[in-house]
């Protein structure tokens, strides 16, 4: 198939390829399937039934056949009628095709892949965005010139990130998780657009510095939240819709090709900003968003059209041990609302997991702001033209992407076959502990020394974590795999940051700061996380348990559902 987007979102099969209506030879065959097919799974469009009755093809015999074969095929009866019928389907086309059965025929993969477009357009606009953030915050005319801004802003990030987490939960329970994609995704184009044009508008009529600075810190703490409201959205959706042994296998090839888009943007960034400008370059987010906007729908509007929507899992959301003890009867009382802090505790209290990788992700994002911070104070120092330091900015995030593609294309699918994922949390944190023990080495550390660590960091991020993060969520039930993921990666890596960043502000009020004092900060921390990941990797299921775990949810969805 091809590659391009017109390849990649063909529209469904006709139903007319498997159920020519022209011959009664065929009737008794399968009136079972169609009738329950029928019932319960009407989620072909009215064009396609229509087609069925003129469509008058002699596979009468072939079509009997396949369907005989996938009847017997089918040895158990966990599996629920869509399934059934895919099997069938794709059976008939490799009958048909010679054995060569088209994975893109399958609605849940075309979703896969729209909700994977989407996030590979999100992150590549986000390099135009922290690229464009990034020149002004560090510009000498219309930015901070302070060493203790760039902490200190950080450690504004975590309560501005809880508003935006609170606002998405509140959409989330009132509209599901389409509607919530869909708004915050509206708001953050709104926004963005809103920033840049402001920007822009107080460069041109000479406004005070503190008016631009204003703006500036404020772009700066949406820039670094709005990230992962959105990211999480995308991640949630595909690990719900793909089962855990198919998430071992796919997703490594989605985070490489939202490695390679990202490269590709990075890139651009140099040869874009002669003629954009930091305003421009900014606006340009917008766009992306947009495509993000359409794509990311789509994949919603195939789930509801083919009952796979996550939304319907909401129905089987396990209950708290507090709600479980209240109620008379022994029916449980459960309140609409009771409290985001109390839901996110009794979450967290439920669900071991969750607990383990909140400590991850603190001691995780401490270490990305140490390395932030260094990596930003030695290209301020390095490189003191703000275009100049925007365009080394995005080459380095261009190599860093396209690293990270490389090790997820050709590596990372062939590794993730044989190895079980409690391994990797294992091992993956001994690379940036190798680079931060060399800092340590150093008395004076170089712009190169700094990027070189920071590179690591980023790649270890994009490559292995980001496979491995969200591998765990699939085995959870609906509740974990959204909330609780949203509050680990808007709260919870926010908070992480903030709080180091805190520390850090501290540290520079007392002179204590310097690059070598951050290098040995950095080590200290890196051992912490390794710590973490090790306590996390004793909970995690092995692949079969997580695919049990998976199948088990999806059960009590469908039960809910009936």
């Amino acid at each position: 198939m091809s590659c391009t987007p017109a390849g990649l979102f063909q529209s469904h099969p006709s139903l007319s390829t498997l159920l020519p209506s022209s011959s009664a030879l065929i009737i008794p065959a399968v009136a079972h399937q169609a009738s329950r097919l029928y019932a319960r799974y009407q989620a072909y469009p009215e064009e396609d039934l229509a087609a069925v009755a003129d469509d008058n093809k002699p596979k009468q015999q072939l079509l009997l056949e396949t369907t005989l074969s996938s009847a017997a095929m089918s040895t158990t009866t966990k599996h629920n009628d869509l399934d059934d019928n895919k099997d069938m389907k794709i059976k008939k086309d490799d009958a048909v095709s010679g054995g060569t059965s088209n994975k893109f025929s399958d609605p849940r993969y075309r979703a896969v892949v729209s909700m994977a477009s989407a996030m590979a357009l999100h992150f590549g606009g986000y390099e135009f965005f922290r690229n464009s953030c990034l020149g002004l915050f560090t510009s000498s005319e219309h930015g901070f010139s302070s060493t203790a801004a760039f902490p200190l802003a950080n450690a504004c990030v975590s309560p501005f990130s809880i508003l935006l987490l609170w606002g998405y939960g509140q959409q989330l329970d009132a509209k599901g998780p389409r509607v919530a994609l869909r708004n915050t995704t509206l708001f953050s184009i709104f926004f963005i657009g809103t920033a840049s044009a402001a920007l822009w508008f107080c460069n041109t009529t000479g406004m005070p510095r503190i008016c631009s600075q204003s703006l500036i810190g404020l772009t700066f703490l949406f820039q670094n939240s709005y990230q992962y409201l959105l990211y999480t959205q995308y991640w949630s959706f595909v690990g719900s819709v793909l089962t855990p042994d198919e998430g071992s296998r796919w997703f490594a090839f989605l985070g490489g090709f939202t490695s390679m888009v990202c490269s590709l943007f990075g890139g651009l960034v140099p040869y874009l900003l002669p003629y954009t400008g930091l305003y421009g370059l900014m606006s340009a987010t917008c766009l992306t968003l947009a495509l993000c906007l359409v794509t990311g729908d789509h994949a919603y509007e195939l789930g509801e059209r083919h009952n796979f929507d996550p939304k319907e899992q909401m129905k089987a959301k396990p209950l708290s041990k507090q709600q479980e003890q209240q109620g008379t009867n022994g029916q449980p009382t459960v309140t609409k609302e009771s409290g985001r802090i109390r839901q996110a505790l009794d979450l967290f209290e439920r669900v071991p997991t969750l607990k383990a990788l909140f400590v991850e992700v603190l001691s995780w994002q401490s270490l990305n702001t140490i390395l932030g911070v260094s990596f930003v104070t030695a290209l301020k120092a390095g490189i003191p033209d703000d275009l100049a330091r925007s365009a080394y900015s995005g080459r380095f995030y261009s190599y860093v992407n396209g690293a990270s593609a490389i090790l997820q294309f050709l590596v990372l699918p062939t590794f993730m076959k044989f190895a079980e994922p409690k391994w990797i949390w294992r091992i993956m944190p001994l690379f940036p502990l190798t680079f931060c023990f060399l800092q340590v080495l150093q008395n004076d550390l170089s712009l190169t020394l700094v990027a070189t660590a920071m590179f690591i960091s980023k790649v270890t991020d994009y490559s292995v974590r980001t496979v491995v993060y969200n591998m765990i969520y699939q085995p959870l039930d609906f509740e974990s795999r959204y909330l609780g993921k949203e509050i680990l990666g808007v709260f919870g890596s926010r908070f992480g940051k903030s709080g180091m960043s805190l520390v850090l502000s501290g540290l520079t009020a007392l002179g204590w700061t310097n690059l070598q004092g951050l290098g040995r900060l950095s080590f200290g921390v890196v051992a912490v996380w390794l710590y973490s990941t090790v306590s996390l990797s004793r909970l995690l299921p092995t692949k079969k348990e997580a695919q049990l775990a998976a199948e088990k949810h999806r059960n009590m969805s469908k039960k809910k559902e009936q």
